[in-house]
């Protein structure tokens, strides 16, 4: 092996090759990274060692090469509180601690992109910010602010009689009120909005069966949004939620807890995808008694399951595409992103198609997919090496121990055997 070549212009040996797009893993297969992006990949037998002379040769022997995994749904702030006033309640210099933190923890288990999808103050942006920079480790991140929730919505969840302007929930009501809050967050410089459209089952007021936000005021938002050239998640666990959301026009639906056949023919029609984040309702119905979380959000989630289970069931039958989102961090910890994709098998989906769910699929979620999410050339060379075989148990991908290497833009940035394949690069 060449270590004196750039970091940048390596080749990956003798793999398996799952490329994100749903197609059969190529044996025995090759993926040359050039100047941050992938050059050329395919069967061994069709590499040309001319074509790289002096790039750093690395013999996988078989490991399993991914795209470096997408989660779509994260909250870097998210740190092992049971209550969403406990995280309002920690101090804004302590939860960008926190976010960096965890950021490392994400990239280190394979997980190269992340959509943080709500944060207390501009947290998401600054520290997605100091990643571009260098000046931290971490995914790359698509960066959102608070989540905007009316009156009692999903994240009021503070007392009558307190106020906070920084934390999780911007709270917001009416046309004016959330095109001018969108507009902040835009000049602050977010790349996303997340609407908190119904109840959630960790929140004081509403339920997860009630719809808090009118469709008008999801309209309002979605256009505005959209005419900023930003995206839009849109928290939905109650049926009007899902489908004001779809007519309006929204690019993801979160949880989808209740679908009807009107819901499943929005969603057909639309090019809306469904982040079902079965994490959100394994990790309380597991963890729920031994956590000692609240009797509403156990009681909820009993009624919850399902309704969600029944709900994606009918998603995947329809042809509906599936986006990865974990929503770790307060009972699941960040880094185990992956448990997603082993509840998605559980749920019905193959681990070829939950695997493509985080990279294919959920580069395309956060229309990304021009740079991110497949193993092909011209890509980011954003790559996750694996020793298992996550196409026969997609719960290895959670071991620590099996992330051989992380590629993040053709450089090496994590993984148990990074330090001997570049002994020289600073950690």
């Amino acid at each position: 092996m060449n270590t004196t070549a750039k970091a940048s212009d390596l080749c990956l040996l003798g793999g398996r090759i799952i490329d994100g797009t749903g197609a059969e893993p190529v044996e025995h297969g090759f993926v040359h990274v050039r100047d941050g992006r992938i050059q050329a990949t395919g069967k061994m037998a069709e590499f040309r060692p001319t074509d790289a002379a002096d790039a750093v040769r690395i013999d996988l022997d078989g490991r399993c090469v991914l795209p470096g995994l997408i989660d779509c749904h994260a909250h870097l702030v998210y740190s092992g509180f049971t209550t969403l006033d406990a995280l309002d309640r920690c101090p804004l210099e302590m939860s960008t601690v926190n976010a960096v933190l965890n950021a490392r923890k994400v990239l280190d288990a394979g997980y190269t992109t992340i959509r943080d999808v709500g944060t207390v103050g501009n947290v998401a942006v600054i520290v997605r910010d100091c990643v571009n920079r260098g000046m931290i480790p971490g995914p790359r991140i698509v960066a959102s602010g608070q989540i905007l929730c009316p009156t009692g919505g999903m994240v009021d969840n503070l007392p009558p009689h307190w106020s906070s302007e920084t934390g999780l929930g911007a709270i917001v009501d009416g046309p004016d009120e959330i095109r001018k809050t969108i507009r902040r967050q835009i000049k602050n410089g977010v790349d996303n909005i997340k609407l908190g459209a119904s109840g959630v089952e960790v929140g004081p007021y509403a339920y997860t069966w009630m719809t808090t936000f009118c469709e008008e005021e999801i309209h309002v938002a979605v256009e505005e949004a959209h005419r900023w050239g930003r995206t839009v998640a849109v928290h939905a666990q109650s049926y009007d939620a899902v489908k004001f959301a779809l007519r309006a026009g929204a690019d993801t639906i979160e949880h989808g807890t209740r679908m009807d056949d009107e819901a499943i023919d929005l969603f057909r029609r639309s090019s809306s995808f469904l982040v079902p984040t079965l994490c959100t309702l394994f990790s309380v119905r597991e963890l729920g008694e031994k956590l000692n979380l609240a009797a509403k959000q156990r009681e909820e989630m009993a009624i919850n399951e399902p309704l969600w289970l029944e709900s994606l069931k009918r998603a995947r039958d329809a042809g509906i595409p599936i986006a990865a989102g974990g929503d770790l961090g307060n009972r699941i910890p960040h880094g185990k992103n992956a448990r997603e994709l082993e509840y998605l098998v559980r749920a019905g989906l193959t681990p070829l198609e939950a695997i493509k769910a985080a990279s294919g699929d959920a580069a395309r979620a956060l229309k990304r997919d021009a740079d991110l999410g497949t193993i092909a050339p011209g890509k980011f060379a954003d790559l996750a090496v694996f020793d298992c075989d996550p196409l026969s148990d997609i719960s290895l991908l959670q071991d620590s121990d099996r992330v051989h290497l992380v590629v993040k833009g053709g450089l090496p940035v994590a993984g148990r055997m990074r330090g001997e394949y570049f002994p020289s690069d600073p950690q």
